[in-house]
């Protein structure tokens, strides 16, 4: 009898664990809804090294276009001041789908992602203004 309620116990916690695991409780984003935000891809090297805004904008546009086409991390400062960083959807570089995007305000679609106060995008698409 001990045994038959131990084996209960033991099946209802490993139920409400991966149950758990599946809606994010342990830090996994569970929605993946795709958003459309606004505003400019970085490189996010001088985005953060360079202060006082030089890192961006476009006057930065040349820098920050030769920067992501030798596969410098890419970023993405949307209109809200959030920064995220960019992915492609699979497992490859977003550097040929934001060629020539950064320095201007631009229209993505993605899935945002977020771990461990880390934010990203999954980009599926993406368009100048």
């Amino acid at each position: 009898m001990k045994r038959q309620i131990l084996v209960l116990v033991l099946t209802v916690s490993l139920g409400l664990f991966v149950n758990s695991y599946r809606q994010g409780v342990f830090g996994q984003a569970s929605e993946t809804t795709t958003v459309s935000l606004k505003g400019e891809v970085v490189d996010m090297h001088c985005f953060v090294t360079q202060h006082g805004g030089e890192g961006r904008g476009p006057s930065h546009a040349g820098c920050a276009n030769a920067c992501l086409a030798r596969n410098v991390t890419a970023g993405f400062v949307a209109s809200d001041g959030k920064v995220y960083l960019l992915f492609d959807e699979k497992p490859f570089p977003v550097k040929d789908k934001i060629a020539g995007f950064a320095g201007q305000v631009v229209t993505l679609t993605g899935v945002v992602v977020e771990r461990d106060g880390m934010r990203g995008i999954l980009l599926k698409s993406i368009a100048s203004m």
